[in-house]
């Protein structure tokens, strides 16, 4: 070692403990970081892996230098994005004012097959640059390369496996035995309880739409999910908690659902069907459930607004709707609740009423609480009902049984009364909607 690398502190390694250091950091387990380690180590210098979205994926400092920020991959990069897939020789960057750059750096480009997969940038601190730094990184760019297909591939086989078992406990094809025994090498509990999710395919959704919206819900929920997909959809098989109650399970996975689909799907309608909770031997069941679902969606449901259903939010009326002629459905709605279907704040205002008295279970008060009104007004728009349409909403179960079949038609068609929980929310009152009502109550 010189005398001037002895005062900067910098320990050369030679070529061939480089090489060892580098194969054995290729065959870790933490192969990407074990690597930029060895990068650090060779130049002496602090290392950061980015990926091509410019996330960390790896970085590292020499031991003894002291902790400096990384300026964001945009700042470091400028120019050298203008060639696809950029040239993976390093480059040597200048510092210069007003670019973010204070010190130099060496960058280069992981490159592998003609594809671009990320960045590894070298930076010049604690000490200076020497000869040999630019081969250290190219040779460490070219092995995370090579170890970024090759992990590629890994997760690719992995996932194909894990869909193919998805598929299979959907269908319930195949031997239990063999089933279980490919489902514990892959690390999957064959024997939990899950929901079934059935998403419709839309035009213009991403292509890994599937994966994506797995890993953002097992994620969300910290619950292990399973995708496959199909000639006509997405099926999510999402397991639930043990002791956790079905109803609590689906509301879960349904307001997750929609939060994915406004970040997946801002501009293509996402539809989608939830079904209840069950064991793997009643998994055809719930895929029939949910489809179900989205059948009925996709029969009443027009525009691009995300649409997300349980099964509990239909009931055993979406055999009705799933399978009835959508004309003498379309009938049927106008003969039970014509006269209220008119495009006004009244109508609108029963017909939400209509709604929270059965979600309450035909409770005045329970209804009266939360539309944020007096009990005696429940009861007069009720007999408002009655009057306008003939059925008797509180006496007759058959008649509560037909109202609630077309309630269910209006909310798929998005009616806006499913928009608010109710206008009292908004006005603080009760007096804006219905005025009559005021001097009534």
């Amino acid at each position: 070692m010189s005398t001037e690398d002895e005062r900067a502190g910098r320990k050369h390694l030679p070529l061939s403990v480089f090489h060892e250091l580098l194969d054995d950091a290729s065959v870790a387990v933490d192969c990407l970081s074990a690597i930029v380690r060895v990068c650090a180590e060779a130049t002496g210098k602090a290392v950061t892996l980015f990926d091509r979205q410019g996330h960390v994926v790896a970085s590292t400092r020499p031991e003894g230098g002291r902790q400096t920020p990384f300026p964001p991959l945009r700042d470091i990069v400028r120019e050298h994005t203008a060639t696809t897939p950029p040239s993976a020789d390093p480059v040597l960057l200048p510092a210069e004012l007003g670019t973010g750059l204070s010190r130099r750096k060496i960058l280069s480009a992981i490159v592998e097959r003609g594809e671009h997969l990320g960045w590894l940038v070298v930076d010049e601190q604690p000490t200076p640059f020497q000869p040999t730094d630019e081969y250290v990184t190219l040779r460490c760019a070219r092995r995370i390369g090579a170890q970024f297909l090759t992990q590629r591939r890994i997760t690719r086989v992995a996932w194909n496996a894990r869909s193919n078992l998805a598929r299979q406990l959907v269908r319930g094809s195949g031997a239990w035995k063999d089933l279980a025994a490919g489902a514990e090498y892959l690390g999957v509990n064959v024997y939990a309880r899950r929901a079934l999710v059935y998403i419709r395919d839309s035009e213009g959704a991403p292509e890994d739409l599937d994966r994506s919206l797995a890993e953002y819900t097992e994620r969300a929920l910290g619950l292990e999910v399973l995708s496959t997909r199909g000639s006509e959809g997405i099926l999510l098989l999402i397991e639930a908690p043990a002791r956790a109650a079905s109803p609590t399970v689906v509301g879960r996975i349904t307001s997750t659902l929609e939060s994915a689909a406004a970040e997946f799907c801002p501009a293509t309608g996402l539809i989608a069907g939830v079904s209840s909770v069950y064991d793997p031997e009643s998994f055809v069941r719930a895929y029939r459930e949910a489809r179900e679902v989205v059948r009925c969606i996709d029969r009443f449901t027009h525009g691009t607004r995300h649409r997300v259903l349980a099964v509990d939010d239909l009931g055993p009326a979406r055999l009705f709707l799933a399978n009835g002629e959508v004309s003498a459905l379309r009938h049927f709605i106008d003969d039970m609740l014509g006269p209220l279907l008119d495009d006004d704040a009244a109508s609108t205002e029963l017909i939400r009423t209509l709604a929270v008295w059965f979600e309450e279970n035909r409770s005045m008060r329970r209804t009266a609480t939360r539309l944020s009104v007096h009990e005696n007004t429940v009861r007069l728009r009720l007999s408002r009902v009655h009057a306008l349409t003939g059925l008797d909403v509180t006496g007759d179960a058959s008649h509560q049984l037909s109202i609630q079949t077309a309630l269910l038609v209006l909310r798929l068609r998005d009616h806006p009364a499913f928009h608010f929980e109710s206008r009292c929310a908004e006005t603080g009152n009760d007096t804006a909607a219905l005025p009559d009502e005021r001097r009534s109550a």
